[in-house]
Parts: C-alpha cells; sequence; structure tokens
C-alpha cells in the first residue's frame, strides 16, 4: 500500500467520524441511540521547567453515529 492511500484513509476516516458527530447531535431528538458512546482518555498533566510550561492531555469520546461512519468510510475506501 502506497503512502498516500494511507493518509487518504485517515483524512476519510477522522472526517466520517466529524460528519456521524454532527449528524448524531442533529438527530438526537428522533434517535437518541446515535448519541450513546464512550468517552476515553486522560486529563490535563502539566510539566512545569520553570523555563517553559507544557500540559499534555487526551480525551476521545466516540458514538453510535461515529462508528456508522467510520463502518461507511472503510466501505468506501475499499470501492476506490
Amino acid at each position: 500500500m502506497r503512502k498516500g492511500n494511507s493518509v487518504y484513509l485517515i483524512l476519510l476516516l477522522l472526517t466520517s467520524v466529524i460528519i456521524g458527530t454532527i449528524l448524531g447531535r442533529a438527530f438526537s431528538e428522533y434517535l437518541p441511540v446515535l448519541n450513546y458512546g464512550e468517552s476515553i482518555g486522560f486529563g490535563p498533566a502539566t510539566l512545569d521547567l520553570s523555563i517553559f510550561t507544557v500540559t499534555f492531555g487526551f480525551n476521545a469520546s466516540l458514538t453510535v453515529a461515529g462508528i456508522i461512519g467510520i463502518i461507511i468510510a472503510i466501505i468506501v475506501y475499499k470501492k476506490l
């Protein structure tokens, strides 16, 4: 697999998760199951070195709408 294909797949997956999350929130009144999901990550941790301060943190939330978006993105990627 070429490098360009991997970058294209990653961009397609990220875009589909974002669109899926937006659609899940837009239709949450009619289909509340689309917003069901879990959140993983860790809170901010600060490293103070006197000269500069660095703060690290990570949080990811994956919902049913995001998973549907990932599945659609994989199908589209395989068809291309």
